[in-house]
């Protein structure tokens, strides 16, 4: 819960979620799973304690929601279950209370004092002093939508759950003999010689007759699968829309940029570092010496001191105000002190200038003026959503609410889910995406609510009209699709047959180039049995190449479409010590994955001791529209 406190405010966080949430007790696997029939039973009970469907589904929705954000609404509910959420947010309530249970049979306790000592600690709930700070304490709760006693039991057990797990982590000791056996094996490299066939430099096969390509296409219909599409109805209401007749005053634009004035008017900043001292006559030996040369941080910390580093300040940020004025009247960089305050006796060192930098009115006019009518805009816009969303659940059809209230009906016709259309291509419909979104979520002619867009771009609701579901087109609507698929399958054909040739003759021991003729050959840089992305090597060249003895060759079908004739050129054994950072590294990663296993071994166990029963049909329930 700290954590979660700590990094509320960061964005990047959120890039990593999904990858978390997917991971996050990924190696306790679901216990027994027991389909109870009785709706008045728990949908997941771990041993004396039960949970509800309802907590179950909770736990999913804020998951699947951040997803469902961060994916500006391209992954819908139903197929964040689909990938996996779902189980994810069921196999983290049993993991959690597996736990808990467990320390309840220890009989484990954290102290009021340790719980106390741990938040008084917590660099979050601390002011610019360093000291614990109640309101911010409180306000960090509030924003984590949490009361003191709800977050004090998050954290007491969570302190237990940790307890644990590093009781049956901790203590772990692999000798470095078993670490080095999979050293040997994971960082072994290989170098290859390899001649490429691209098939578009294979000979044009020309054009099948009908017979052909129909065979094609019946053995290939997987292939050309068209994706579910939608149509529908929607209504966006935006900023725009409502801004028409709005013309700001000259004196309300006036108002503004006076309003603005920190995000317009930058003022001057030094660079500056501070050291405090108890006595003027330190703080006056400290500055002449650094006026005559000296090291500044040397001196302050040969007199008792520390030169504090404060960076770009501007006068009215500067840490001690009465330095305020003597650091900014400086024309140069140099020092200033002793300067005397309540805190004591301070030098200052001043470094870098930077100028301020001021907009004139004339300078952000037209900047003002857009943001005062987007602001009005959105003003009026609200109840423009809200007098819609009435309507509707007066009853209204989408159509008679564009009606009565003179909206725009957008049409939405045969899109996938990324907006293309039938074809493939973007079908240029004139919503956003998570209008189109929105479309696939919902039920057939079931009209939605009005629903917000992202930073506040304004409100939409949409209906969906008619669903397709994915469907092989007939030959007739794709042939020039099937057409260039058969080409291009004949030519790979043609590629390989080169590449199989190649190989027969590099057996024989024939020079690379000789073999090669027209064609390009290369001989590859030291490679592992895994290459990365970006580092030339074929992804598909490793799994062959490993498989071969010194001189010998196969051939290798590259994800590209080409065939690749490879020869094993040379072995390149690891060498623990010389590669001795990997080799740490490598350590550390197996003591890792046997920790995993350790824990997959003691979530079984608990699992065993505990029971745990999953009603799936009662969580499953909570989705049934």
């Amino acid at each position: 819960m700290l954590d979660t406190l700590r990094t509320h405010s960061k964005h990047w966080i959120i890039k990593i979620l999904f990858v978390l949430l997917i991971l996050s007790f990924g190696v306790w696997g679901i216990g027994d799973v027991v389909r109870l029939r009785a709706a008045s039973q728990p949908a997941i009970t771990v041993g004396n304690a039960e949970i509800g469907a309802r907590q179950v589904y909770e736990e999913f929705r804020q998951q699947a929601q951040k997803l469902v954000n961060m994916s500006k609404g391209k992954i819908t509910m139903d197929q964040l279950r689909q990938m996996g959420v779902l189980d994810s947010a069921i196999d983290k309530m049993v993991s959690t209370t597996l736990l808990e249970q467990e320390a309840k049979r220890l009989k484990l306790t954290v102290s009021d004092q340790t719980l106390l000592d741990m938040i008084y600690q917590e660099p979050a709930f601390k002011n610019a002093d360093g000291k614990f700070d109640k309101n911010l304490y409180q306000m960090a709760l509030s924003r984590a939508g949490l009361n003191e006693p709800m977050f004090l039991a998050e954290e007491r057990s969570g302190l237990l759950r940790n307890g644990i797990l590093d009781a049956v982590e901790g203590g772990l000791v692999i000798p470095n003999a078993a670490v080095e056996v999979m050293f040997r094996h994971a960082y072994e490299q290989r170098v290859a010689e390899i001649v490429t066939f691209p098939p578009e430099k294979m000979t044009d096969p020309g054009k099948p007759d009908d017979a052909v390509l129909k065979t094609f296409y019946e053995s290939h219909k997987a292939e050309f699968m068209a994706p579910e599409l939608r149509s529908g109805l929607a209504i966006v209401l935006r900023p725009e829309d409502y801004s028409g007749d709005l013309k700001p005053s000259e004196e309300d634009i006036a108002k503004a940029y006076e309003a603005r004035q920190s995000e317009f008017v930058k003022p001057d900043q030094r660079s500056v570092a501070i050291a405090t001292f108890a006595d003027e006559a330190k703080a006056k030996d400290v500055a002449d010496a650094v006026r005559a040369g000296k090291d500044f941080a040397a001196e302050a910390k040969a007199a008792g001191s520390e030169a504090i580093d404060m960076g770009a300040v501007e006068p009215k940020t500067i840490p001690v105000p009465e330095l305020a004025k003597p650091v900014f009247a400086l024309t140069a960089p140099g020092i200033v002190g002793p300067t005397q305050s309540a805190l004591g006796w301070h030098v200052a060192r001043v470094g870098n200038f930077q100028a301020g930098k001021s907009k004139s009115l004339a300078e952000v006019h037209d900047l003002i003026v857009r943001d005062l009518v987007k602001n009005e805009a959105l003003t009026r816009l609200f109840p423009a959503s809200t007098e819609l969303e009435d309507t509707l659940g007066s009853g209204a059809s989408l159509e008679e609410a564009a009606s009565s209230k003179n909206l725009k009906l957008i049409k939405i016709t045969n899109v996938d889910m990324d907006g293309n259309g039938p074809d493939g291509k973007p079908a240029g419909t004139p919503v956003p995406a998570s209008v189109i979104a929105a479309l696939f979520q919902a039920s057939k002619g079931i009209t939605g609510s009005v629903e917000k867009l992202d930073d506040d771009a304004g409100y939409y609701v949409v209906r969906a009209d008619q669903v397709s579901a994915p469907a092989v087109p007939a030959l007739d609507q794709i042939k020039e699709r099937v057409t260039a698929a058969w080409i291009l399958e004949e030519r790979q054909h043609a590629a390989r047959k080169l590449a199989e040739a190649a190989v027969e003759r590099l057996n024989k021991g024939e020079a690379l180039t000789t073999v090669a003729g027209s064609y390009k050959a290369d001989t590859t840089a030291p490679f592992r049995r895994v290459v990365a992305p970006n580092s030339g090597v074929p992804a598909t060249l490793p799994a062959a190449v490993f498989q071969l003895k010194p001189g010998q060759a196969a051939v290798v079908d590259d994800p590209s479409g080409a065939a690749i004739a490879a020869r094993l050129k040379q072995v390149v054994p690891a060498d623990p010590k010389a590669q001795a950072m990997a080799f740490q590294n490598a350590r550390e990663q197996y003591i890792k994955s046997i920790e995993s296993d350790l824990m997959v071994g003691y979530r079984q166990a608990l699992t065993q001791d505990q029971g745990v029963k999953i009603n799936r049909s009662l969580i499953d329930a909570q989705f049934e529209k």
